[in-house]
């Protein structure tokens, strides 16, 4: 029984709960206020738990009270990387839908989203919710806890905070993200751009008219035309994303 709960496991597991509350927190759909708070706090002791299982002996045992804290930081920010990396693949799924909002006249027609805790466009929220779908279908999660369960070989408790390689590569994958958003959004925006090429030939052919009352209706009608087409290539550019996720997850791993 005391091998079972000395010192050293006690604080190795307490170690695994800061890494596993960093990855719950940061990682899309699990940290989202649509999973309830008790859900969170009951998976982050299962997650640990199923980790200790694999934590290579030998942690170091806390020699003070800072030494403590500071290693539950960096536990902290190991499991909040790799959810950060994955949120970027969301991210980039809502902010197409915002710039396509705007593009069609919908930026200013704003919803409470009571999963995010703030107001957004329908088309964000359309956007995201694509992109979620996307995340589980593809096996988005699985990626994350095979990279969870990764960091016990690359990064051993209590081994540090990340190098500043990490940051660099995160920085470069939020760089990544707005390339991602701009080919989402990108074939809609080109359906917008001609037909505000066609509305300016016509107000040009037919000046009497009212091309901004005419051409609102239309914009929206091509809007959403276009978003209905594109649907099949976003759906591509999920899976590209799922697959580039798990490189970009690994690549992580490789830099600690």
């Amino acid at each position: 029984m005391t091998t079972l709960f000395d010192l050293d496991r006690v604080f190795l597991f307490t170690l695994l709960v800061a890494r596993a509350t960093g990855i719950v927190v940061a990682s899309p759909f699990l940290g989202d206020r649509i999973v309830p708070t008790r859900v969170k706090v009951l998976l982050v002791p299962v997650l640990a738990l199923f980790m200790i299982t694999f934590a290579p002996t030998g942690t170091a045992r806390t020699e003070s009270l800072a030494h403590f804290v500071g290693a539950v930081a960096a536990e902290l920010s190991i499991g909040f990387a790799l959810g950060f990396v994955a949120r970027l693949v969301l991210v980039a799924f809502e902010m197409a839908g915002h710039v396509i909002a705007i593009q069609i006249g919908f930026g200013l027609a704003q919803v409470f989203d009571p999963v995010q805790g703030h107001a957004q466009n329908l088309l964000s929220r359309w956007y995201w919710i694509i992109g979620m779908t996307c995340f589980l279908g593809f096996g988005g999660h699985h990626h994350l806890l095979r990279a969870l369960a990764g960091t016990l070989e690359w990064i051993p408790p209590g081994a540090g905070f990340l190098s500043p390689e990490i940051v660099d590569t995160m920085a470069r994958f939020s760089a990544q993200s707005l390339a991602t958003m701009m080919a989402i959004a990108a074939p809609v925006i080109g359906v917008l751009l001609l037909t505000s090429m066609g509305l300016g030939i016509l107000a040009r052919t037919v000046p009497q008219m009212n091309v901004f009352i005419v051409g609102f209706p239309i914009k929206i009608a091509a809007g959403i035309l276009g978003i209905v087409l594109s649907l099949p290539f976003v759906m591509e550019v999920a899976r590209r994303e799922m697959n580039a996720l798990a490189l970009r997850l690994s690549f992580l791993l490789n830099q600690a």
